[in-house]
């Protein structure tokens, strides 16, 4: 969509879809803006990665290496918070 906020609502949608999330509407949206500057749509990345972390961390884990050239630093660091957490305590 030409609308910011349309587009960073796609992201998000999912949030608290835990094991229902579909990884593959999640992955189209974040490949379709991952080269955007906005900060709103680099941290809405981040964050719908980081939330489905708590559920599927090796696939959030595969998909931020996978496209860890075109992510931002940001959409990256926000994306592993939850996962770099529990590596430390562990």
């Amino acid at each position: 969509d030409e609308h910011m906020w349309i587009r960073r609502t796609a992201i998000i949608a999912q949030l608290k879809y835990k094991e229902k999330t579909d990884t593959k509407a999640l992955s189209h949206c974040i490949q379709q803006t991952m080269h955007e500057k906005e900060f709103f749509i680099r941290k809405a990345i981040g964050w719908a990665l980081r939330q489905y972390s708590y559920t599927n961390e090796n696939w959030v884990i595969q998909f931020i290496e996978e496209n860890k050239n075109s992510l931002s630093n940001l959409s990256r660091r926000e994306g592993m918070k939850a996962i770099k957490r529990l590596q430390q305590k562990n």
